[in-house]
Formats: C-alpha cells, structure tokens, sequence
C-alpha cells in the first residue's frame, strides 16, 4: 500500500473511528469489555484468533469459527460462549475499524494501546494488519460493491400452535417481510421472510444494537 494512502486515510480515523477505542465515556462498553478479555487471554492464543479473524475477513467470509470451534475454543481460552463471541466481536470490529482509516500498523498499535489493551497484544494486531490488510482491503471493496440493499421492509404477527385443539400453546411469532435490490444496480428485487420467536428477535435486537454503535463511531 503506498504512503500517501495511509496518510490521506488517517485523518479520518483518528477524529472519527479512533474515538471508539480510546474514549473512555464511550457508551461503547461493550468493546471495552471485549478489550478486557483479550488481555486476559494468552498472548499466544490471542494470535491464533486475529489471525482465523483476518483469514476470515481475506477470504469474504462471514463466520469465524464454527459452532463446534468456538465451544472448544472457548473451553481452552477459559471463557464462557458469550464472552468468547464478545472476544470475537471484538477482534473484529477492531480490523474493521483499521480498514475503514486504512490505517498503519504502528498508528493502530498506538490506539490500542490507548484504548487499553497491552502492548504486547497490540503488537499481535500491528504485525498481522501488515501482512493482511492489503487482501482484507481488497475483499471488502469487492464485497460492498456486491452486497444486497435492503429497500423495504414489513413486519407481522403470527401464532403457531402445536395442535389446532390447544390454542394455548400459542407461540408468538415475528415474521419479517425484506425487499432487497440485487448487486450491480440491477431492478431486480429479492423478497426474503424471516421468522423469529421472542428470543430470537431479542438476539437480534442485541446484534442492532452493536452495528449502530459501529456506525456512530464512524460519524
């Protein structure tokens, strides 16, 4: 990558993404929480998930590890599955932010650091970043040139029963209705339903509630 890029990008992240790692009033707490455990897990350990992350993020994927993965993962770093998909969410959000700046390795080990994460687990992100982020940047330009737009979205109620004759085993359902635009500016529309019970659409919610915090810290 040359120079004048990073120089030209950094601006951006440090009056924009940077606030989010270093801000200590940041109601972001959820990172700051995620900072926390990757100090507490082995500097050795914590190599190997940046590095499946940034593997991840070059080859366009979405999921990390698998389920059978992360539960063993979880089990030899010593943390429970919630914290280890926060260890995850973390790492992620973390190179995403760093693409986002196009930021050097040595400026994002700094703002780590800042942000309170060790300096030997910093330099974990700093060294990997350099050897991948000049893949990851070309995955994600290619993907946000190819990914759906959601143009439309509707809502409804539905009660599921396990026989007609018992309606009190009613189960509430959410079923959302989504109209998506292809990529490559086609006209053509997509219609997807999504059917949630109470705790999935509360999954959900959670998820929103991180991306919006992600896309606050951008502003």
């Amino acid at each position: 990558m040359a120079n004048g890029v990073y120089v030209e990008a950094e601006q951006r992240f440090n009056s924009g993404a940077r606030d989010v790692l270093v801000n200590a009033r940041s109601p972001h707490k959820w990172l700051e929480s995620g900072l926390q455990l990757a100090n507490r897990t082995d500097v050795v350990k914590m190599k190997g998930v940046v590095s499946r992350v940034c593997a991840t993020l070059t080859a366009g994927r979405s999921q990390v590890f698998t389920e059978e993965e992360e539960e063993k993962l979880s089990v030899s770093l010593g943390l429970s599955s919630d914290e280890m998909h926060q260890l995850v969410t973390t790492t992620l959000h973390i190179l995403h932010q760093a693409a986002q700046g196009t930021v050097r390795p040595g400026v994002l080990e700094e703002h780590l650091v800042a942000a309170g994460l060790t300096q030997d687990r910093a330099e974990v992100f700093g060294q990997l970043w350099a050897m991948h982020a000049r893949t990851i940047l070309t995955t994600l330009r290619n993907q946000s040139l190819a990914q759906y737009k959601l143009e439309d979205m509707q809502w409804s109620l539905q009660l599921e029963t396990a026989t007609r004759t018992r309606a009190r085993q009613a189960r509430p359902l959410a079923v959302l209705q989504l109209s998506l635009s292809a990529p490559g500016g086609s006209d053509e529309k997509e219609n997807m339903a999504v059917q949630m019970d109470r705790q999935q659409l509360f999954q959900l919610y959670q998820q929103l509630e991180q991306v919006q915090g992600q896309l606050d810290s951008l502003r």
